[in-house]
């Protein structure tokens, strides 16, 4: 429901407490089946998108998200224990500093990386807070396996830019995917969503009117 939108409540990354690594789970505790495909949600906020999609595929995926405001993280955890998702689970995490320790120690494969909305930080002197910086796209390149995807998605234009110049540093080792169900629009974005789930923001920000600047790569 638009009710429940992922709001952009401000918090600064860099702080202290969030620039230090993430203590490494034991995926034994966190899913029920930790060799399946997994989807990870960097800046997840309450979750919803991840599980509904986890709801979805459940016994087939496992998803998971990243936030850096605790509180988001632990009401996604809650909802994600009162539905019985045993393939969805949330963790506080700076995914710049977490993402490249935590990736390398779960046992499946990386399927799917999900970048959706991130805090626009508009202030030049802020623009080091967001999320999509060159450390984190070097990782998600790294860890994402071979066919595997990497999903973009704001609603200011000047993000979704930046995230998109970003990645396509590293044409050659993704490509942007071609599949004859995706549409583009003339500046190449794309058309729909191709996940079939809608973020939060995506539903409030399309209920008001506005425009969503999507785009998808493939791992080679």
């Amino acid at each position: 429901q638009v009710k429940g939108a992922r709001r952009r409540q401000h918090c600064n990354p860099m702080k202290a407490s969030l620039m230090e690594p993430l203590t490494l789970p034991d995926w034994k505790d966190v899913f029920a089946d930790p060799a399946l495909p997994l989807t990870v949600d960097i800046g997840c906020g309450q979750g919803k998108f991840s599980l509904l999609l986890a709801k979805k595929n459940a016994g087939f995926k496992n998803y998971l998200g990243l936030d850096v405001r605790r509180m988001l993280v632990e009401k996604a955890n809650v909802w994600a224990k009162e539905l019985n998702l045993v393939n969805a689970h949330f963790l506080t995490a700076n995914a710049t500093v977490s993402f490249g320790s935590l990736l390398p120690t779960y046992s499946g494969r990386l399927e799917l990386v999900c970048i959706l909305c991130p805090d626009p930080h508009f202030k030049l002197r802020h623009r080091k807070r967001r999320i999509v910086q060159p450390a984190l796209v070097n990782d998600i390149i790294r860890y994402t396996a071979v066919g595997g995807k990497i999903f973009l998605e704001s609603d200011v234009e000047e993000v979704a830019v930046d995230m998109r110049n970003q990645f396509e540093t590293h044409l050659g080792v993704i490509t942007k995917l071609d599949e004859p169900s995706l549409q583009d629009t003339e500046d190449g974005w794309l058309l729909d969503n191709p996940l079939g789930v809608r973020s939060e923001r995506e539903i409030a920000v399309l209920a008001q009117g506005g425009k969503m600047y999507r785009a998808i790569y493939q791992r080679r």
